[in-house]
């Protein structure tokens, strides 16, 4: 293997956002390989033959570091670049590298179901990675241990990906359409592919108080593996994201993975009405989401800077025992005339390693502008 590699980019389905797609690709890669390996790897951007692409120098061909370069959202393949006598930077001599497969599920799965306001699902896919790599348990991610929540699920993007990344995930929506569109949807899909599983759905009571409604979910390939417990699990829950806190086991997650309302196209509950205002929904979802987390545990939220000022929610998070750590603008890339995006990373403040993740924000190159 080269000491050099180049991933070639996914092109992007959305315009704008392949706009952004270089900048945003080496953020990811910065975040996601500085945290699994403990060094970040020198990072540039490198167009050959008019694709673009990503250099990295110095990674090893070992097993978990092919799967990580697979895994990152912007990856169509991977190259070596041979070194060439004499040699030539336009025109390098590339080889394929075959690389491990990270997805267990066909991609229908996260693109088949569209709607108005959507996520795109490469960004879903970013979103994950990064919660992912700031957790103390980063490795689960590949290996479907990692448990994972998205408590603004809307009709399951994130938790789409989760599924086909091996996970088994829990997600939350106040919206009653968006729960019966997502679990109509789940279920036509797996018997449309065939898959061995179980929906069931009950009501969602906390001390005789119905809060909405439960879905449980468990599928895998075949009967002998779902009857062997070797398959996944899906938790859907219909119920305010503010209530989560009465829901759900305390200090069980490892990854948090956030679209907040943008203020926009998008509303969300709090004290018992639709809020327009994003900063009020984090003001009071913060503490219950801070105690479904471990310690160790890592939080990636999606926010629209003009409706979510970056130093308001960075201190609504910290009364709430999360410290954020990626830089205003660290993210940024519009979506268009009125959402304007950036990404909030956030550990709680007693995570293990929150001062080595603080330093890979430290070391990022400047924010996107």
């Amino acid at each position: 293997m080269s000491e050099v590699s180049l991933l070639l980019r996914a092109p992007s389905a959305n315009r704008v956002y392949a706009q952004a797609a270089g900048a945003l690709s080496r953020a990811e890669a910065h975040w996601v390989l500085g945290a699994h390996l403990g060094a970040v790897p020198a990072l540039r951007d490198r167009e050959v033959g008019g694709m673009a692409g990503l250099e990295v120098r110095g990674m090893t061909g070992e097993p978990r570091s092919e799967a990580l370069l697979a895994m990152l959202s912007g990856t169509l393949g991977v190259f070596d670049v041979q070194q060439e006598d004499p040699p030539d930077p336009d025109r390098p001599l590339l080889r394929p590298r075959p690389l491990p497969a990270v997805l267990r599920h066909p991609s229908d799965l996260e693109t088949t179901l569209r709607y108005t306001g959507k996520t795109n699902e490469q960004f879903t896919a970013l979103l994950v990675n990064l919660a992912a790599a700031l957790s103390a348990r980063r490795a689960g991610i590949l290996d479907g241990t990692l448990d994972l929540l998205d408590p603004l699920c809307g009709r399951g993007t994130t938790l789409n990906r989760a599924l086909r990344l091996g996970l088994s995930p829990v997600g939350a929506e106040i919206d009653r359409k968006d729960v019966e569109a997502y679990r109509t949807f789940l279920g036509t899909w797996l018997r449309t592919h065939r898959y061995k599983h179980t929906l069931e759905t009950t009501r969602l009571t906390v001390h005789g108080e119905q809060l909405g409604s439960r879905t449980e979910v468990e599928l895998a390939p075949d009967k002998q593996a779902l009857r062997a417990g070797g398959g996944q699990r899906l938790t859907l829950l219909g119920c305010d994201t503010t209530r989560l806190g009465e829901v759900l086991p305390g200090g069980s997650i490892d990854a948090l993975v956030g679209d907040l309302p943008y203020g926009v196209q998008h509303g969300s509950r709090a004290g018992g009405a639709w809020q327009r205002s994003p900063l009020e929904v984090l003001r009071e979802a913060a503490p219950g989401w801070r105690s479904l987390l471990r310690d160790g545990a890592g939080v990636a939220l999606a926010v629209n800077r003009r409706t979510l000022d970056h130093a308001e929610a960075s201190a609504v998070l910290a009364d709430a025992g999360l410290r954020v750590l990626s830089a205003d603008g660290a993210f940024r890339h519009r979506v268009d005339q009125s959402i304007d995006r950036d990404i909030l990373l956030a550990v709680p403040f007693d995570h293990p390693r929150a001062e080595e993740l603080a330093a890979l924000g430290a070391d990022q190159e400047d924010p996107i502008p």
